[in-house]
């Protein structure tokens, strides 16, 4: 018997089965993090419903009770979002994985939080559709967590992020009332009032459980091309992303790479034959195919007039893998080169990119701290990785110091704090530079609405947001 709330604990695995509660040291060890991997926190206990009926008479036993509990599916997210950063009970939702309608004739679709991104789309390509939200993770993030984070990712220049295709929810409330927002029509709900749908989009975990969710759907294009340009430097690969972000064609999705990405890379099994002191800019456009041939033209042309050394283009399915390949495997590649990583993500506006990088990777050196970079330029997002070894304090705030010059610069220059990875509970310091106190004292106010004593999801989004509860530890 669990020494945590012993009671409930059994009455979850009454409900649930006995082999979906986890209380021992190993299992709770998996859930310490996300995909940030940089603040660990260990939960008392974890849930793994097996259906949205189990996940909604969970969230009802927990009203009430005297501990925090937290929402997680992949987990794949990178902000310390779906931790429990005050202890409590993980409810993880990732058995939740049907696609429960695909209606083709209206371009929609309907899913249950924990089904990945690519099988998603696996099931609708079929139907010659697709969900066009594309996160590096997609082939391990779920709905659910994309809806929460509001997640952006490689096409979402020119296709839009997940708010752009969330027609409806249905949602669990803090006090265990359902209820449904919106719906396959994109509508407002039964009252035809406000848009409470648009609440829950990027909100984190905090407003409320996402059981069920409505998708606006693309039909596929006709056709694809891929075009890879190499760089001498950062300046000229960031006034040719100014360039096309101006283009008329507006293209898919505008990837930069910095050159120890590209080293890394070429140091690797996936080894692409570029020069490892180049830096790669990685462009997508699609469309019917005799408009797409004449615009994949034209993008090749700008790639050339800003100064590109060496220039791939391609339509073909298998060699357009190739190079998104390159691209989407970063993680794993900085995961065999150093022991820690963090990644930062903001959002600044593009012109900024050359200064702000070269800002930053002179603090960086100052530092003796090694920066890599790899991000969706098209929409401004910046994702710095920092390269350290968490054994060695001194490495690890100065890590956080480079965090903190980071944003400060970001702000100056007109950015915000995130581009689509979210505040969590790792940007809670930075709140202040873009909110006054009124902003986040109304906002605030906003959330006690839904979750009045923060037992859903404390210690994330906002500064001073915890949960005490009689057995509850006090604020971090």
């Amino acid at each position: 018997m669990s020494r945590w709330h012993p009671e409930f604990v059994a009455s979850l695995r009454e409900l649930c089965g006995e082999g979906a509660v986890r209380t021992d040291d190993a299992s709770l060890m998996a859930y310490e993090n996300d995909g940030l991997g940089f603040h660990r926190y260990r939960p008392d206990c974890v849930v793994i419903p097996r259906t949205s009926d189990e996940v909604k008479e969970v969230v009802r036993r927990c009203f009430g009770q005297d501990f925090p509990y937290t929402i997680r599916a992949a987990g794949t997210s990178l902000s310390g979002g779906p931790v429990a950063a005050q202890g409590g009970l993980i409810v993880h939702v990732s058995r939740l994985r049907s696609i429960l309608e695909i209606n083709a004739e209206d371009m929609y679709c309907v899913a249950e939080p924990g089904v990945v991104l690519d099988t998603l789309n696996q099931a609708l390509a079929p139907h010659g559709l697709f969900y066009p939200p594309d996160p590096s993770s997609g082939s391990a993030s779920t709905i659910g967590g994309n809806v929460a984070e509001n997640a952006g990712g490689i096409r979402c220049f020119r296709y839009g992020v997940t708010a752009n295709y969330v027609l409806g929810l249905e949602v669990i409330l803090p006090s265990g009332e359902i209820a449904q927002l919106g719906g396959p029509a994109g509508g407002l709900g039964p009252s035809c009032g406000c848009d409470w749908k648009s609440l829950f989009v990027g909100s984190e975990g905090l407003l409320g459980v996402i059981t069920k969710v409505w998708l606006r759907l693309k039909p596929l294009p006709e056709k694809i091309w891929t075009l890879l340009g190499t760089y001498a430097g950062v300046r000229p690969a960031s006034e040719t992303i100014v360039d096309l972000v101006h283009h008329p064609s507006v293209p898919v999705a505008i990837e930069l790479m910095d050159n120890h990405v590209v080293r890394m890379l070429e140091a690797s099994p996936m080894a692409c034959g570029f020069d490892p002191t180049c830096w790669l800019l990685l462009v997508e456009v699609d469309g019917p195919s005799e408009l797409v041939d004449r615009i994949a033209d034209d993008i090749e042309e700008v790639f050339r007039r800003n100064g590109a050394i060496t220039m791939e283009k391609t339509c073909d399915s298998e060699e357009r893998l190739r190079l998104w390949r390159a691209r989407k495997n970063t993680g794993g590649l900085l995961g065999q080169v150093t022991p820690d990583t963090m990644v930062q993500d903001a959002c600044i506006p593009r012109s900024e990119f050359g200064d702000v990088m070269e800002a930053l990777i002179a603090e960086a050196e100052k530092r003796g701290i090694m920066v890599v970079s790899v991000f969706h330029a098209g929409d401004g997002n910046l994702h710095p990785n920092f390269l350290f070894d968490g054994s060695h304090p001194d490495e690890k705030k100065k890590v956080e110091e480079i965090g903190t010059f980071l944003m400060e610069m970001v702000v100056e220059r007109g950015g915000t704090l995130s581009g689509e990875h979210g505040i969590g509970n790792d940007k809670l310091k930075y709140i202040p530079l873009v909110f006054g106190e009124r902003e986040i004292a109304f906002q605030k106010a906003l959330l006690a609405c839904f979750n009045p004593d923060n037992q859903l999801n404390p210690e994330k989004l906002f500064p001073h947001r915890s949960y005490v509860g009689c057995c509850a530890p006090p604020a971090s």
